[in-house]
């Protein structure tokens, strides 16, 4: 190398490492400046940080439990397929006004209904076909417990697999016995506890209105939103499950269950099935469908809409939450200026540049920031993890919050000090000094 070359380069490296540790030194005095300062008034240090706290606390638990939830339905939608229908009597949404005397007449989706589309369906479109009846407010007995908190349903053999339910413990019934009626049930995991205590429920022998069934299956945990009641269901077949609505005693609705094939377009199977139902109750081609086909797009779209309004709503509160508290920082710094005033002519007349001073109340104002941010998250921390362990929902404090929480924080406390932090550089020495 050419020994020119070489000496410039060294030189150009001093320099380098001269500046930047004139850099680090100038930064780290003005940081320990702030801090000595921010120690001497704790008091008013922890009423300025109040606001942001609370700012940071709304919009980061509503983001945070918004978007648990919508994880929680999602994976229930994901085990159910986007591509299924549900022929009901009501639908789910109403699309603005929700018209229920249009309604209330309209007949239930019966077994005899579902028998006929069973046989007319096209293959090509339709996967799977289901039937679902339920009544509430039977009286369950085994031994000396009962309960009427369950709900008894009336299912195909195909029902469990359609609805992504596992069975955890036994069997489920199959076709065979469905069609026979024979009298057997399967429990959802919440009902195994409240009649059986510790004891394995398989094989054992309960009562449903007064009629002896035998238990042959237990469902794994549901535990989420959308499936909460399958946890509290008892599983008959359809056959065995007419003998309680010819009973009576509690209320009663069924609904058919259609699935598609995922590569398919879900309009696709509207139409089918529309046309199936439409052809079953002799419907005029004028005549309005007296049936709703209700599909896990719409209450996904349903979903979307309400949970990004709660999130509007949360940035709402929450911004103005920080407004209120950066305006408290920033007159927290003004306060602090005029304090510190004679404090900054003396540093400035030893040579502080004006940088080193609105570094200096920057900081400062930053720091009250992220204090109050970190304790509005670690708030928003504890609380997701109460909940998950008490209320058996899984709330998930993901990074993204966490870095929105700091974010923000940052944000509003480089606001709050920009203008006293300019104010205090811009002070003439002498005057400063007079006070």
């Amino acid at each position: 190398m050419n020994p020119i070359f070489a000496v410039r380069n060294h030189f150009v490296c001093s320099y380098f490492y001269f500046d930047l540790k004139k850099l680090l030194n100038f930064i780290f005095s003005a940081f320990s400046l702030s801090n000595m300062f921010l120690k001497g008034n704790k008091l008013r240090s922890a009423l300025s940080v109040l606001g942001i706290a609370i700012g940071i606390f709304c919009i980061v638990a509503v983001l945070t439990f918004a978007s648990s939830m919508k994880n929680n339905v999602r994976a229930n939608l994901e085990t159910l397929g986007m591509n299924v229908v549900f022929i009901e009597k009501w639908p789910w949404f109403g699309g603005g006004e929700y018209k229920w005397w249009d309604f209330v007449n309209r007949p239930e989706a019966n077994y005899k209904e579902y028998k006929i589309i069973k046989q007319r369906y096209s293959q090509d479109i339709v996967r799977d076909i289901g039937f679902e009846c339920s009544i509430s407010g039977i009286t369950i007995k085994y031994g000396t417990k009962s309960t009427t908190k369950c709900r008894l349903m009336g299912i195909t053999s195909h029902y469990a697999q359609m609805n992504g339910m596992v069975i955890s413990n036994g069997r489920m019934f199959n076709e065979q016995e469905e069609m026979s009626g024979k009298n057997l049930a399967v429990l959802g995991y919440d009902v195994v506890p409240e009649l059986f205590g510790d004891e394995n429920p398989i094989g054992k022998t309960i009562k449903i209105k007064g009629l002896k069934t035998t238990v042959i299956g237990v469902v794994e945990k549901q535990g989420s939103m959308m499936n909460k009641q399958a946890d509290k269901g008892i599983y008959t077949s359809v056959s065995y499950m007419r003998q309680f609505a010819a009973v009576g005693g509690g209320r009663t609705s069924s609904k058919i269950i259609v699935r598609g094939y995922e590569n398919r377009p879900p309009e696709e199977l509207s139409a089918e099935v529309t046309r199936l139902m439409r052809g079953i109750r002799l419907l005029k081609p004028r005549d309005k469908d007296n049936f709703a086909l209700n599909k896990m797009t719409l209450f996904s779209e349903q979903l979307d809409s309400t949970f990004k309004m709660l999130d509007l709503v949360a940035w709402i509160l929450g911004l103005f939450s920080l407004i209120v508290g950066m305006f408290g920082i920033a007159n927290i710094m003004f306060v602090s200026v005029k304090e510190r005033t004679p404090a900054i002519g003396v540093q400035k007349a030893l040579g502080a540049k004006n940088s080193f001073i609105l570094l200096q109340f920057l900081y400062e104002s930053v720091v009250l920031s992220l204090i109050g941010g970190m304790a509005g998250i670690i708030l928003v921390w504890l609380i997701s993890i109460l909940i998950s362990t008490a209320a058996d929902f899984p709330i998930t404090f993901t990074l993204n919050n966490f870095l929105t929480g700091i974010t923000l924080s940052m944000i509003t406390g480089i606001l709050a000090g920009i203008i006293p932090a300019i104010r205090a550089s811009k002070l003439d020495p002498v005057e400063a000094i007079r006070g």
